[in-house]
């Protein structure tokens, strides 16, 4: 059963959709670990208690859940493909 017990989120894009979806998880007990190309932007979180990945390889190795909230095709292959990528972990 997926619940704030015994589940860590994984989460990458945090710009005003994924901001938003990310407080949620939050108010709801979840423990997250965040990543954005720009740390600043997921400051509000990261106040919230969120911790910081410095790659989505690290988010991914943080998590039983991986949620990805990227806009364009290149930022989806930077994401899953690259060497620090989320499908590395």
């Amino acid at each position: 059963m997926i619940d704030p017990t015994n589940t860590t989120i994984g989460w990458i894009g945090t710009g005003l959709m994924g901001m938003s979806m990310c407080g949620h998880l939050i108010n709801a007990g979840y423990r997250l670990t965040v990543h954005s190309r720009t740390k600043t932007k997921a400051q509000p979180i990261l106040d919230r208690g969120a911790d910081w990945a410095e790659s989505p390889q690290i988010v991914a190795g943080a998590a039983n859940i991986v949620v990805r909230m990227v806009g364009f095709p290149a930022d989806v292959r930077n994401v899953y493909f690259v060497p620090q990528g989320s499908l590395q972990a």
